[in-house]
């Protein structure tokens, strides 16, 4: 009978003496794929609201409205789809994404909103 892959891992650690299984980075990777797709994923559609609405005025607030927005939506469907087929890490790794882009989005949110309302000639009564 051939050796599994949890024997041949085992093997090879205590003849390197290493402390971590191969299997171990497999895992890992999935932690990484569900935290990088919904960012790399969100930035065509957020290329093509910027190509959609015209580069003359500039429209990256929509653009990056759009982004955030959508790297929030996939981050969180990538998540409950990967709970339901039991993938642990990926999951973990797309709620780590879609809380990374809540809490940039609110931060730029803020700061742009602060920007426009400082831009603003507002007369005090």
């Amino acid at each position: 009978m051939a050796p599994g892959i949890l024997e041949i891992a085992k093997a090879k650690d205590e003849e390197e003496d290493l402390d971590y299984l191969e299997i171990e980075i497999y895992k890992d990777l999935e932690f990484w794929k569900g935290l990088g797709i919904p960012i790399i994923s969100s930035i065509p559609f957020a290329f093509l609201v910027l190509l959609m609405t015209g580069s003359e005025g500039g429209d990256w607030v929509g653009s990056c409205f759009c982004f955030f927005f959508l790297w929030v939506l996939i981050g969180l469907s990538l998540a409950i789809n990967a709970q339901i087929i039991k993938r642990r890490r990926y999951s973990l790794g797309s709620y780590i994404s879609t809380i990374l882009g809540i809490i940039i989005g609110v931060v730029l949110g803020s700061y742009l909103v602060g920007i426009i309302l400082s831009n603003l000639n507002l007369r005090t009564i």
